[in-house]
C-alpha cells in the first residue's frame, strides 16, 4: 500500500516539475500565492485555539501528550473549517490560472476572506469537538 502511494505521488509530482522547470518563477509565485490562502487559515485556528480555548495560558497545553495519539484533539474542527473556508475562498482567489467571480470586481480578498471565514467556522467546530471528546 506505501509503495502505491510513493508510486502516485512520483507520477504525479515529475510532470509537474517538468512542466514547471521551463517556467520556474511563474510556477514558485502561483504556488507561493496559493499556500497564502492555507497560511491565513492556519494562523486564525491556531490563533483562536491559544487565545479562547487555551486562555493564553501556555501551562494549558499537555506537553507530555504529543505522541500519544488518544490524547490529542481529533483535528475533525480544523480539518472542517480549514476545507470548508478553502471552498469559501475560491470566488475569491485572483491567480494567473484562475480568477474568482467576486475577485474579477475586487481583486484578489482570498487571505482577508480565508482569515474571517475560517474564524467564524473553527470556533464552533471546535467548541463541538471539545463537547463531543473532551478538552486535550
Amino acid at each position: 500500500m506505501v509503495n502505491l502511494i510513493y508510486v502516485c505521488l512520483f507520477n504525479s509530482i515529475v510532470p509537474i516539475s517538468i512542466v514547471g522547470a521551463h517556467r520556474f518563477y511563474d510556477t514558485i509565485t502561483n504556488f507561493l500565492g496559493t499556500i497564502g490562502y492555507w497560511s491565513s487559515i492556519y494562523i486564525t485556528m491556531v490563533m483562536i485555539e491559544h487565545l479562547y480555548f487555551r486562555k493564553n495560558d501556555v501551562s494549558l497545553y499537555d506537553v507530555t501528550a504529543w505522541n500519544v495519539p488518544q490524547r490529542l484533539p481529533s483535528g475533525i474542527a480544523a480539518v472542517a473549517a480549514g476545507v470548508l473556508s478553502f471552498a469559501v475562498v475560491i470566488p475569491f482567489m485572483s491567480h494567473v490560472w484562475f480568477t474568482g467571480p467576486v475577485a474579477r470586481t475586487t481583486g484578489d480578498i482570498g487571505f482577508w476572506v480565508a482569515f474571517v471565514v475560517s474564524g467564524l467556522l473553527y470556533f464552533p467546530f471546535r467548541w463541538i469537538e471539545i463537547r463531543w471528546r473532551g478538552f486535550s
